[in-house]
C-alpha cells in the first residue's frame, strides 16, 4: 500500500470517529468555552479600570518624590498585569487539558497504533538516548508532560514534551522546551549525522562549565582585591573542583566520534540549518534533497521555528522546539467547530509517519 493510500486511509477513519464520536461532544463543551470566555471577558473588564487607577496612583507617587510608596504601587501594578494575562492562559490550558482528556483516545485510534504514557517510572525517550543523539547541552534537570508511545509498520516509535534545564547555583538555563520524537531504525546507521537550526548554541552536549569557571574566578580575584583570604581559598577550591569535573568529562567523551560541519548542495537548506557528520559520505546519504523537504514539513505540521534531527545508533530522534500542548484539540480561544486545531492535530501525526515511510524503517536493511 502507498503512502498516499495509507495518509488517506487515515484521513478518512480520523474525521469519520471525529464527526460520529467527537463532534456531539464538541457541542456541549463549545457551550462551555462560550460560558468561560465570558466570565473572562468580565473578569478582564474590571481589572482594566483598576489598573488605570494604579498606574496612576503610582506615576503620581513618583511626581511627588514618595518612592517607598511608589514601589508599593509598582508591584500592586505588576500584579494586576499578571491576573490580566495570565488568567486567560490558565483557564484555556486547564480547558485544553480536560478537551484531550474526553477525546483524545478515540482520535488516536483512527491513527492505528499509538497510545499515551502515563506510567513516568520510565522514561519516554530516556536519558541515555538524549545523551546519545547529541542534539542538547549538558543538562541536569527533566520534566515530562505528555508522553505517547506508537507503533507504524511494525516501527515503535515516542513522543514527549520534553523540558530540559540546567541549574547551577540560583542560575537556571532552559536548555529545550518542546518535542521529543524517536523512532527505532531496524536498521545499523554506522556514523552519526546531526541536523540543526543555524544558531543552535544547545547541541552537542555543550557544557556549561565554561560560566561556572568565570564565576570562580570572579571569587577569587573579588578575594584579592578584598584582601580576604577565605573568598580566595573558596574560588580556588572551586575552581580545583571544576577541572576535576572537566577532566573526568572529556575523558569519559574522548572516544566518541568527531562530527565535522558539512556543506550540503540545497543552499537554501544550507542558509537556514547546520549539518554534522562523523563520516561525510554517509551524512550526505541521509539528508538528501526529499529528506530536507520532509523535515522542513515536520517542523511546519509543528507550527516550529526550530528543528533539529539526529541519526545515531539504530536511532533516529527528532527535537522540535515549541511552547504548546502536543495534539492539542481544542482551547478556549478558539471556536470547537473550526477545522483548524483538528486539521493541525492530524498533519503533526502525519508528518511523522511519514519519516517512518521515507526512510523505510520497517525495512531491517543498512541505510
Amino acid at each position: 500500500m502507498s503512502q498516499d493510500t495509507v495518509v488517506s486511509e487515515i484521513r478518512h477513519n480520523f474525521h469519520k470517529i471525529y464527526n460520529d464520536k467527537i463532534s456531539p461532544m464538541m457541542v456541549k463543551y463549545e457551550e462551555e468555552r462560550k460560558s468561560e470566555w465570558k466570565k473572562i471577558y468580565l473578569k478582564e473588564t474590571g481589572l482594566i479600570p483598576v489598573l488605570i487607577v494604579f498606574m496612576y496612583l503610582f506615576c503620581k507617587s513618583i511626581w511627588h518624590g514618595n518612592g517607598e510608596l511608589g514601589v508599593l504601587l509598582i508591584f500592586i501594578v505588576l500584579f494586576v498585569l499578571g491576573c490580566i494575562f495570565g488568567i486567560p492562559t490558565i483557564k484555556s490550558d486547564n480547558f485544553a487539558k480536560k478537551l484531550k482528556k474526553e477525546c483524545l483516545k478515540p482520535l488516536l485510534k483512527s491513527i492505528g497504533k499509538i497510545k499515551p504514557v502515563t506510567n513516568n517510572k520510565e522514561k519516554i525517550n530516556p536519558d541515555t538516548n538524549l545523551r546519545e543523539s547529541e542534539l542538547f547541552s549538558n543538562y541536569n534537570h527533566r520534566y515530562d508532560d505528555d508522553m505517547f508511545e506508537g507503533k507504524y509498520k511494525d516501527v515503535k516509535y515516542t513522543i514527549s514534551e520534553t523540558r530540559l534545564i540546567y541549574k547551577a547555583s540560583k542560575n537556571v538555563s532552559t536548555v529545550f522546551e518542546g518535542v521529543i520524537i524517536n523512532f527505532e531504525a531496524n536498521k545499523t546507521i554506522k556514523n552519526k549525522t546531526i541536523v540543526a537550526t543555524k544558531n543552535d548554541k544547545n547541541i552537542r552536549n555543550k557544557s556549561f562549565f565554561g560560566f561556572t569557571i568565570v564565576i570562580a574566578l570572579y571569587i577569587i580575584f573579588a578575594g584579592i582585591f578584598l584582601k580576604n583570604l577565605l573568598f580566595c581559598l573558596f574560588g580556588i577550591a572551586g575552581l580545583l573542583a571544576i577541572f576535576n569535573i572537566l577532566f573526568l568529562y572529556y575523558q569519559e567523551n574522548k572516544t566518541k566520534e568527531t562530527l565535522q560541519e558539512i556543506k550540503l548542495e540545497d543552499t537554501e537548506f544550507n542558509k537556514k540549518y547546520k549539518a554534522y557528520s562523523s563520516d561525510e559520505v554517509e551524512g550526505r546519504y541521509l539528508i538528501t534533497t526529499a529528506f530536507m523537504e520532509r523535515f522542513k514539513n515536520l517542523q511546519t505540521a509543528f507550527g516550529a521555528k526550530k528543528a533539529k534531527c539526529s541519526f545515531y545508533g539504530d536511532s533516529l530522534m527528532f527535537a522540535i522546539p515549541i511552547k504548546k500542548n502536543l495534539f492539542e484539540i481544542g482551547n478556549l480561544f478558539t471556536p470547537l467547530d473550526s477545522p483548524k486545531l483538528l486539521e493541525r492535530f492530524l498533519d503533526e501525526v502525519i508528518s511523522i509517519l511519514d519519516m517512518i515511510d521515507y526512510f523505510k524503517l520497517n525495512e531491517r536493511t543498512g541505510l
